[in-house]
This record gives C-alpha cells, sequence and structure tokens, in this order.
C-alpha cells in the first residue's frame, strides 16, 4: 500500500519533539514533550500539557489506570506521569547499573514493562557518532527489580512484542535492523534473531514500531522521513515518505488509534503537531485500549 502525502493529516498545535505518541479510547492523543512534560491532545486538537518531568521525554506508553509511562532519554529515569501531572520515578538502574538512556517502554498483558536503553554514553549524540555495542533491553515483570536480559545493541531503539506474546522485538537503530528475542517463562530472553532484512538499507535507521493486527511490524525512519512495515515475510514496504519532511518530520515513533485502531498516528522529532493516516488493518490492541 502507498499513502499519498496530500492524504496525511495532522492534530494538536505548540508541542516541542513529540517523540512519543500514544493514541487513547476516548479519542484523545498523548506526546512526550521536549519542555519535560507530556501533552494531551483532545479529539477536537485541543493541546494542553501536564508533568513536571525534567530532563527530554522520548518514548511513552500507557497503562491500565491511564498514567504515562516515559522514557526519560534526558535524565535517566522512566516515569509514570498521571494525568494530573503528578509523577513517581519506576526505574534509574538495572541490575545495579545505571540506566544512563532510557528509549522506549512497552507494557504488556502479562504487566511485565520492557524498556530499551540506548546507550551507556549519556553523550547521545558522540554515542551516534561512534556506536559501539552498549545498548540494552531491561524488563521490569511485577514485583521484581529491574533486570538487564539482552546486552551488546547498537543504539537500542523502538521495543515491540507481537500479539501472542512469544518474541520481543528491538530497533537496532545503528546496525539499521530490527531484532527480536523469545520471551522465556522466566522473563527471560533467547539468543537475538534478525527480523527482516539484515539491512534496511543506507538511510535505514529504524526508530519506533508497531504490530497491527495482519502481522505487519511498523517501522519509523526519521533519517529519510519514511514510514513502512515489514511484512509477515519480513519483507520491507514503503508506505509514505516526506522528502521535505514537510508534514512528517523526522518521524520516531507510531501507534495506532481512532475507530478500530485504524488510524496511524506519528511521533516525530521534528514536528509541531501529531501527523495521522488511515491503514486497511487494525493496530495491534495495547493494554490500555479495550
Amino acid at each position: 500500500m502507498k499513502i499519498d502525502l496530500r492524504d496525511v493529516k495532522t492534530i494538536g498545535s505548540g508541542l516541542t519533539r513529540p517523540e512519543g505518541v500514544m493514541a487513547l479510547d476516548d479519542g484523545s492523543v498523548y506526546t512526550a514533550d521536549g519542555y519535560g512534560r507530556c501533552s494531551r491532545i483532545d479529539p477536537n486538537g485541543r493541546t494542553s500539557f501536564f508533568g513536571t518531568l525534567g530532563g527530554i521525554p522520548n518514548g511513552i506508553c500507557i497503562d491500565e489506570k491511564g498514567n504515562c509511562i516515559v522514557a526519560n532519554i534526558g535524565n535517566g529515569e522512566v516515569q509514570s506521569v498521571a494525568p494530573t501531572g503528578s509523577h513517581v520515578v519506576l526505574m534509574t538502574t538495572a541490575g545495579g547499573k545505571k540506566m544512563f538512556t532510557p528509549n522506549f517502554p512497552f507494557l504488556d498483558y502479562a504487566g511485565r514493562l520492557w524498556v530499551s536503553n540506548s546507550t551507556d554514553n549519556p553523550d547521545i549524540d558522540a554515542s551516534l557518532q561512534s556506536p559501539i555495542p552498549d545498548g540494552c533491553l531491561v524488563v521490569i515483570a511485577k514485583d521484581q527489580p529491574p533486570r538487564i536480559v539482552a546486552e551488546g545493541l547498537y543504539f537500542a531503539n523502538g521495543v515491540a512484542l507481537d500479539g501472542e506474546e512469544n518474541f520481543v522485538y528491538v530497533a537496532e537503530t545503528m546496525q539499521r535492523r530490527i531484532l527480536r528475542y523469545r520471551i522465556n517463562q522466566d522473563n527471560s530472553v533467547g539468543a537475538a534473531e534478525v527480523y527482516g532484512p539484515a539491512f534496511l538499507g543506507k538511510f535505514g535507521f529504524p526508530d519506533g514500531i508497531a504490530f497491527d493486527e495482519a502481522g505487519n511490524l511498523w517501522v519509523t525512519f526519521p533519517a529519510i522521513n519514511t514510514i513502512g512495515y515489514l511484512d509477515l515475510q519480513g519483507r520491507l514496504e514503503i508506505v509514505v515518505q516526506d522528502p521535505q519532511g514537510v508534514v512528517i518530520s523526522r518521524p520516531a515513533n507510531i501507534c495506532f488509534g481512532g475507530k478500530d485502531r485504524r488510524t496511524a498516528f506519528i511521533g516525530s522529532l521534528g514536528g509541531t503537531n501529531v501527523p495521522y493516516f488511515e491503514i486497511p488493518h487494525p493496530g495491534m490492541r495495547l493494554v490500555h485500549q479495550k
């Protein structure tokens, strides 16, 4: 499928680096915001802000109670923010090791929170310029401390689980590929497997990932303002491109909401609003969606 850029609409206004995005059942959209807070965009487009989080909020997810879980890549905290704006810190370390760059959180139906930590280097730009395999994946299971379950990633980024929750998928940005790990009964994971192409192209640095109900794994590519998906055979299909970054500026995350979850909402590094477009298959239902 191909989406004409003219069919991509936007909602919200006044956002700064809305990297993480999540759609709620009431038609509203939450985003991270670069001013150390989160935003709520009403269905009519009215944008308000909540939370005093500091740092640089990055990826987000929503729990069953409506709290926004934030991977704050700027201050090394994973935070849970209530709609009222109050927040608690869920993680700063894992296995006795400081997590400097939490990037994306994913909450599954077993109550486990999976968090990518991009790099051990607090200087993210330096890490991107000279990448080394110092990223990791952390799991926080119920009533258990944060645990590193996978290491040796070249800038661990977006995280997703398949519908059966058999595998956890991680975008390994600086290797330009997607990895997946089989989840064991004790919440550890198996060996890394490459999912899809071993090399997604010269500028195919994957960022956010999310499944639809047809089993397609959607991927955002901020370096080329492009969004596509890996089909069931692992083939990359490009869906929409914005070479000039006019509407979709450095897309960094994707989520699904609206009627039957057939609307894709895009988080971005360079936008001031949230682009969205219609897709043929419903997005995979997340724990906060009915």
